[in-house]
């Protein structure tokens, strides 16, 4: 069953037993007027307001001269669909994959890629899941993202519009919404801009210099304009299918031998740019927000479906499986808040310990491939000579055991890891334990 029909389903039954259980008789009219209203879904759009609080992750700037294509960003899957703007309205609830408003998706969780549904609907452009409507496109782009881009001016966006319906109207209404909000229209990112280097992606800092920072991408041919810098998706990025978070295979069907490259290395449609392309690897389970809600808990084996355990090794495989060897520019997942799918992001991008502690029942649930006597990830005891940053250890740190089966990073071996295996020797009293340590420690001074 669909997730809209699903969804619609229930909210079908509650109101017709709400008439049947009524004292009095079943009302038809009335029925079919209740089930009217949900499908136009009120013309009211909810939308936040800026807080003006502090950003809380680190900015664009920590990229410096980062070329964009070599950043990895997170991005938000139905970002608009959020339990803020569903209010109490149950269908809407039903229907969502995020918990807050996309201000504060942006604002407080470091989301940086919107992925937006869009429909034509009664003279304006919806924000819609299925046939679930949320706010209006005017005003999260007046209200929340708009406002946003005004408090932090380093903050580089990604618009990826998914057209449903008439996308002849939609580019209609689309053109008029642009230039009704200037001050989100002319940081749209233009490809063709004379600044930009014919073979590769400009950096993050010059996208900001040039007050750039707004990537917008469409589903449709019929929505995209040179004019307006709205970019066809298929140009410009490649994608894995969006149904699971196992196995990583292209959205594009039409490509039966999974040994060949899902795309061009290379974007296309851009003139004689011949920047690398983009990848966006979609990392969400389910057909409902519902079930990925369930599953991306971080008690879950791995740290659910947004932690280290599942989502890190899978930007390897999805990487490898890609045929290009291109890592993610943007992971997109549910429920953004939950889980650690922006500490991924930013050891991607900037390296670091890999986090453990996750539940497990074998390595293969874990980051760093190792899994405790005690069922929980812990780093990689590992040649790094060989094989650097296997242990999952920052730089200047060194896996050792440090007792009961149970591996750690440490900084400092002379002193640290002599303090701890002291430590857990003399635990319980065990005489044997600390004779063992002095053996030790007197040939290593041999």
């Amino acid at each position: 069953m669909s997730r809209s029909l699903f969804v619609f389903t229930i909210y079908f039954v509650e109101v017709a037993c709400k008439h049947f259980n009524s004292s009095t008789d079943f009302n038809r009219s009335l029925f079919l007027d209740e089930i009217e209203v949900y499908q136009t879904m009120l013309r009211e759009s909810i939308y936040d307001t800026p807080t003006k609080d502090k950003v809380v992750y680190p900015r664009e700037e920590d990229y410096g001269s980062m070329s964009f294509h070599n950043v990895t960003w997170l991005s938000s899957h139905n970002a608009h669909a959020n339990n803020f703007a569903a209010g109490g309205n149950f269908v809407r609830r039903m229907a969502t994959n995020q918990e807050y408003s996309i201000y504060k998706q942006l604002k407080e969780f470091y989301v940086r890629g919107l992925m937006l549904d869009i429909q034509y609907f009664d003279g304006g452009i919806r924000l819609v899941h299925g046939f679930v409507t949320y706010s209006w496109l005017k005003d999260i782009i007046l209200y929340e993202i708009t406002p946003f881009l005004n408090e932090d001016s380093k903050a580089i966006i990604t618009i990826d519009l998914e057209t449903l319906g008439n996308r002849e109207l939609i580019m209609r209404e689309l053109r008029i919404l642009l230039y009704q909000t200037p001050d989100f229209t002319r940081r749209i990112f233009n490809i063709y801009d004379a600044r930009w280097d014919d073979y590769e992606w400009p950096t993050v800092q010059q996208m900001i210099d040039a007050d750039q920072r707004i990537i917008i991408l469409s589903d449709n041919a019929l929505v995209q304009s040179k004019e307006l810098g709205i970019m066809l998706r298929a140009n410009i990025m490649m994608e894995n299918h969006w149904d699971g978070v196992g196995e990583c295979i292209p959205r594009n069907t039409n490509i039966k031998n999974m040994n060949i490259p899902w795309s061009w290395r290379v974007i296309t449609g851009a003139g004689t740019r011949r920047w690398t392309r983009l990848f966006t690897m979609n990392h969400f389970c389910c057909s409902t927000g519902i079930e990925s809600l369930n599953r991306v808990q971080p008690e879950n084996i791995g740290g659910g479906d947004n932690g280290w355990g599942i989502l890190y090794p899978r930007t390897y495989a999805c990487t490898a499986a890609n045929g290009l060897s291109l890592r993610p520019n943007y992971i997109a997942v549910d429920w953004v808040h939950i889980g650690d799918a922006f500490e991924v992001v930013h050891h991607i991008n900037f390296g670091g310990r890999v986090r453990t502690g996750q539940r497990c029942e074998t390595g293969l649930d874990c980051a760093t491939g190792s899994c405790s006597i005690r069922k929980l990830c812990h780093c990689q005891r590992c040649d790094e000579k060989e094989r650097p940053g296997c242990s999952g250890c920052a730089g200047g740190e060194e896996c050792l055991e440090v007792g009961d089966g149970v591996n750690k990073c440490i900084s400092n071996v002379s002193d640290t890891f002599y303090e701890t295996r002291w430590n857990a020797a003399y635990t319980g009293n065990s005489w044997r334990g600390g004779f063992s340590l002095t053996i030790l420690l007197l040939l290593l001074q041999i």
